[in-house]
């Protein structure tokens, strides 16, 4: 009774620790997955509501800048005034937008980045406010070179700056995303060594199971040789068992069946005495055209009997069960008896199908959460990549004459600024050359814009045959051009570079079928002859390409000192 006892504990705690183990490794991994996709929702909408106020601010900063522009086409004080109510509220919507975006949860080195931003911000405004000061006071050039040389490089450091800040919120997101993506593979391989790990501990213990259900099969063998002689122990020995334990003969007639074997098929005390074991078990047992029970022969014995196996059993009622069964035999005077122990195992089929289909929809639900991951990934790396087009394009337009392609005049300063400081250590020369063409508003006039234009490609492409790849050519104007020349050896090679481009210009090009003739006046200064600092070369050489128009056009002039009293002429 207690060695049973025992092995019944044995079998139920064992079971039942393998079941807390599953379930413990599924629920740990569970939470761990939502845990980890909440936290990342989460964080990625916190970063696309900071995303989009910052586009916010920078539509209407984009806003400013158009109004100012319109205003400056425009030039009618009563519209000037409406563009100017127009930035005002603009200008609200920005500092609404901005409150908002300080009071999200934001790094230090993100404020500091929204603090130089905005300082930059303020600068431009103040600079906007004054071009429509000068419109208002009808004072368009300076509200013209205000606009173009300061407000409008100021407002596109403040737009870079606001780029920078959604490059960094759109980075931080791939960041979160690649690091959740880890930590679920680490959380994939964490649940598969545990559940290797419980593998490996419920094969220990069945290992344990069989030990034990082997060794009280071994005692109950040994119980029937001492109790056949006794009826009485024998019965108490089958009625106080948990499983049922049927005895047959050769035949396969039961010859004996225990109070649990009963309870299992449905059947009255006694009731199965007699009966054919193939009503109760039709696949495992068939009967020979010799009425001899099928699991006599070699196949039997060698393969089945004595092992335990699943087999469907037929109820009273006549619907059928699985149980699991066990078949020794033993000689009883000389006869063979078979002892058959049944356990029903419909509860054990119907957890094991449970836990089956609750991992296969575990399984379903993570590669769906896997799959929306990796779309996500890929949205937002063609998001990333497409702004960063978009953003060397702009680059471009705001550097780039748009219909030579040649630098304008902001590329074009910064190049000359930077040509200066390299000359200056290095002890180089450089001379800088202002053109303007002769005769070219009489072609746009008479054969159309259109003509005019084809003319300002055309001649461009001239321009840039006649110099070296090293120098930078730009068209600051209309028709106006400048031309730094570095690495000079002496004065003299501008002046050859000078006979060569109008020599080049001045060859006729043909416009739809029209031959047309221009030229073309220089006005050229030298560094360190003439001055030491970009602005004051750029006057020079201005002046002297209006001293080269006086002189009689298509020609140039050359500024070779400070105090702009020596002037070479061609």
């Amino acid at each position: 009774m207690s060695a049973q006892g025992t092995s019944r504990r044995i079998i139920v705690y064992g079971f039942l620790l393998v079941i807390v183990v599953l379930v413990t490794i599924t629920g740990t991994g569970l939470y761990r997955i939502q845990r980890l996709s909440s936290g990342l929702t989460e964080i990625v909408q916190n970063r696309n509501t900071q995303i989009t106020l910052m586009h916010t601010m920078r539509q209407v900063a984009r806003e400013r800048s158009i109004i100012l522009q319109s205003a400056m086409i425009i030039k009618d004080p009563f519209t000037i005034d409406e563009y100017a109510m127009e930035m005002s509220s603009s200008a609200l919507r920005y500092v609404t937008a901005r409150e908002e975006l300080l009071n999200q949860d934001i790094t230090a080195a993100e404020h500091q980045l929204l603090e130089r931003q905005h300082a930059q911000t303020v600068k431009t405004a103040s600079s906007q406010n004054l071009v429509i000061q000068y419109l208002r006071d009808q004072e368009y050039q300076p509200a013209g070179e205000l606009l173009f040389q300061t407000t409008l490089p100021g407002q596109r450091k403040a737009m870079a700056l606001m780029d920078d800040f959604i490059l960094l919120k759109q980075q931080q997101n791939i960041e979160n995303l690649k690091s959740t993506n880890e930590e679920i593979q680490q959380t994939y391989r964490f649940m598969i060594f545990l559940s290797v790990f419980g593998v490996l501990f419920s094969i220990a213990i069945a290992t344990l199971i069989h030990r034990r259900i082997s060794n009280e099969i071994t005692r109950r063998q040994k119980s029937e040789n001492e109790l056949r002689h006794s009826e009485l122990r024998e019965r108490t020995v089958r009625e106080n068992m948990i499983d049922g334990l049927l005895t047959l003969n050769r035949r396969g007639c039961i010859v004996s069946c225990n109070k649990a074997g009963n309870m299992i098929f449905g059947y009255e005390d006694k009731a199965l005495i007699g009966k054919s074991i193939q009503s109760l078990m039709p696949k495992v047992i068939n009967k020979e055209s010799g009425d001899h029970l099928f699991f006599d022969n070699e196949e039997w014995k060698k393969r089945r009997l004595g092992m335990s196996r699943e087999v469907m059993c037929i109820h009273s009622n006549g619907s059928t069960f699985p149980a699991e069964i066990d078949i020794s035999k033993i000689e009883l005077e000389g006869e063979p008896v078979y002892i058959v122990v049944i356990r029903d195992i419909t509860d054990k089929k119907a957890a094991q199908q449970k836990l089956l289909q609750f991992n296969l929809e575990l399984e379903k639900r993570v590669e769906e959460r896997t799959d929306e991951l990796a779309s996500t990934n890929n949205k937002l790396r063609h998001e990333i990549h497409e702004r960063v087009k978009a953003q060397q394009e702009l680059t471009h337009l705001a550097t780039h004459d748009a219909l030579t392609g040649l630098p304008n005049r902001s590329l074009f300063n910064e190049h000359l600024e930077i040509a200066i400081n390299h000359a200056q250590r290095h002890g180089r020369q450089l001379a800088l050359l202002f053109l303007d063409l002769d005769g070219f508003k009489l072609i746009n006039d008479t054969l159309g814009h259109e003509a005019g234009d084809h003319l300002l490609k055309a001649i461009s492409a001239c321009m840039k045959e006649c110099i070296r790849k090293d120098d930078i050519l730009a068209r600051v104007g209309g028709d106006e051009f400048t031309l730094l020349l570095g690495e000079l050896n002496l004065p003299e090679d501008a002046s050859l570079i000078a006979n060569k481009l109008i020599s080049a210009i001045n060859e006729p090009i043909l416009i739809d079928s029209h031959p047309c003739h221009v030229g073309v006046s220089i006005g050229i200064s030298l560094f360190p002859q003439s001055a030491e600092n970009a602005r004051e070369l750029l006057r020079l050489a201005d002046n002297a390409m209006y001293n080269a128009k006086n002189s009689g056009k298509n020609t140039y002039k050359i500024i070779s000192n400070t105090n702009n009293k020596t002037v070479v002429e061609q």
